[in-house]
């Protein structure tokens, strides 16, 4: 009965999707992409748990929508996250004009289970919005700032929704699967240009858009099914967890991002960590087994000097990646100096730079282009008054999980938040050479991570009190 009510749910939505795609390559209007809006937002209304799983499964697979007049959006990804934001705020009025309860769990309505972020991300909303008055195009940071806002509040939804291992278990069911389609299909793209490997150029048929994008998505499904099985003793479905191990782990390997590398062994030091002196032993077998899959690895023919060349190029200042990176760097920091205390303005970056031919070539990217670390844009976009906000965003996330370490007891739940925190952290660490954040591969699992670690800090504490 349950998976009947589910299909009712859902089935207008993907008869809307499919007709919109259809009526969509015969005309140039926006009516099919705003009756998929309408039929979303109604979707999302009725089933906002559902919705989210829906999203997560068609994260590694959405595409870009240009639209006329300056927007483009990422579909379904985007819309769907509009929809979130604007049937929570309404669910939360009516909840306070009409009659508690309605859409919003009530126990998420105590003082004691209010979002634990949520002061950090407010005021990092106000300042993103706050930027626009020194930026040079006051509609693209407004746009922008919307855009963010959204991805964002995201952590809230998912904080709201996941309110049981129930959902919790539905989520994993959603987004693993999905996202080892979307490895695996790229996995085989790599090595069909193996040749290029190494080079964006190989992804232009996979669902990524370059490596870095590609390793870090990889490395966060990887560090949670890692963490379950060295620190989860409980009884589950080991064989599977470990295919999915294996899976994000020979994705990882075709990554060739030095970011996603250092990333992974700050995450992975993480956790060892963790352990326990009791048990050594697994950290003897984890260093042992990596040490031999790296040792096989650097011994498969033309490799071994391929990655010999892409660890040394990394101080090399005559490589010419690195000499646009610290171009890009030195922009940041002068555009910080002009505007330090508000910035110039969310995505003002992208508009004021201009790459310099002699350093990067006659390429000019299609797209936006970024400070190359995540830091130095938001200092130089949102001055050292958003820097400082963002700062304090990612250390109340890793205090809370801190603490939340030191009361959970070995098991599912301490295993979850040691696999959330490692994954945030290698995101964190990527940040500081590459801005990824505005991607909604990248954007996406890094807020809804944000919401998902106090959701399951309060599901442990509900378990163990009752």
């Amino acid at each position: 009965m349950e998976t009947i009510k589910h299909g009712k749910r859902i089935f207008p939505f993907v008869v809307c999707l499919v007709f919109g795609c259809i009526i969509g390559g015969y005309s140039d209007t926006p009516l099919p992409l705003l009756s998929l809006l309408a039929v979303t937002c109604a979707f999302v209304f009725l089933g906002m748990e559902l919705a989210v799983y829906l999203l997560l499964i068609a994260l590694p697979f959405s595409f870009r929508y240009i639209l006329p007049g300056r927007f483009e959006i990422q579909t379904p990804t985007e819309p769907l996250l509009g929809m979130f934001v604007a049937v929570y705020c309404v669910r939360r009025i009516l909840d306070r004009v009409i009659q508690p309860g309605i859409g919003v769990p009530s126990d998420r309505t105590k003082p004691e289970n209010t979002f634990p972020f949520f002061a950090p991300l407010c005021f990092y909303i106000l300042i993103t919005f706050l930027s626009a008055i020194n930026t040079p195009d006051l509609f693209g940071t407004l746009k922008g700032a919307l855009r963010a806002t959204v991805y964002m509040l995201f952590s809230v939804i998912v904080y709201t929704v996941i309110q049981n291992r129930t959902s919790l278990k539905r989520l994993f069911v959603a987004s693993f699967p999905s996202a080892a389609v979307a490895v695996i299909w790229t996995v085989i793209v790599l090595i069909y240009h193996i040749d290029a490997w190494q080079w964006t150029s190989a992804y232009r048929s996979a669902p990524f858009t370059n490596y870095s994008v590609y390793g870090a998505f990889a490395a966060l499904f990887f560090l949670v099914c890692l963490s379950r099985l060295l620190f989860d003793n409980s009884g589950y479905d080991r064989v599977l967890w470990t295919a999915w191990f294996l899976c994000f782990g020979v994705g990882l390997l075709f990554c060739f991002s030095r970011g996603v590398w250092l990333s992974v062994i700050v995450a992975i030091g993480f956790m060892l960590l963790q352990l326990g002196k009791g048990v050594t032993h697994k950290k003897i077998l984890f260093i042992g087994t990596a040490c031999l899959i790296l040792l096989a690895c650097l011994n498969l023919p033309g490799i071994y000097n391929i990655l010999v060349e892409r660890v040394t190029s990394a101080v090399d200042l005559s490589y010419a990646s690195n000499r646009a990176r610290l171009l890009r760097w030195g922009q940041a920091f002068v555009m910080f100096a002009e505007s330090p205390i508000l910035g110039k303005g969310y995505g003002a970056f992208a508009m004021l730079y201009e790459e310099d031919v002699a350093l990067v070539g006659s390429y000019t990217a299609q797209y936006q282009l970024g400070a190359h670390s995540e830091y130095l844009q938001v200092m130089a976009e949102l001055g050292i008054v958003g820097l400082g906000i963002w700062v304090w965003l990612n250390f109340a996330f890793l205090r809370y999980g801190f603490r939340a370490l030191q009361t959970l007891e070995d098991g599912f739940y301490r295993a979850m938040v040691i696999g959330l925190m490692a994954a945030e952290i290698s995101l964190m660490v990527h940040f500081t050479v590459n801005n990824l954040l505005n991607g909604d591969a990248i954007g996406v699992p890094f807020w809804g991570i944000y919401g998902l670690l106090p959701a399951v800090v309060q599901m442990a504490n509900r378990e163990k009190t009752s």
